[in-house]
């Protein structure tokens, strides 16, 4: 299996197409809102295994979205 990372401005684009604040994935992936803060500005590095979990609810959203067209 590829090894996931993921950056800071990669995770704000992610978050801007999902439309969600700070807060809001922050609760969805079950860390706090200055972690996801500090994910998007580069100050602390992110587990593969949340940056997964991300990716996981980006594509559920967008298969969802093509579904509804």
């Amino acid at each position: 299996m590829k090894r996931i990372v993921m950056v800071g401005k990669e995770l704000r684009a992610i978050r801007a197409r999902l439309r969600l604040t700070q807060v809001e994935l922050a609760e969805l992936v079950g860390v706090s809102s200055n972690t996801v803060a500090r994910w998007e500005r580069d100050e602390m590095a992110m587990r593969e295994r949340r940056a997964r979990l991300i990716q996981g609810i980006y594509a559920a959203k967008k298969k969802r979205r093509k579904g509804t067209r």
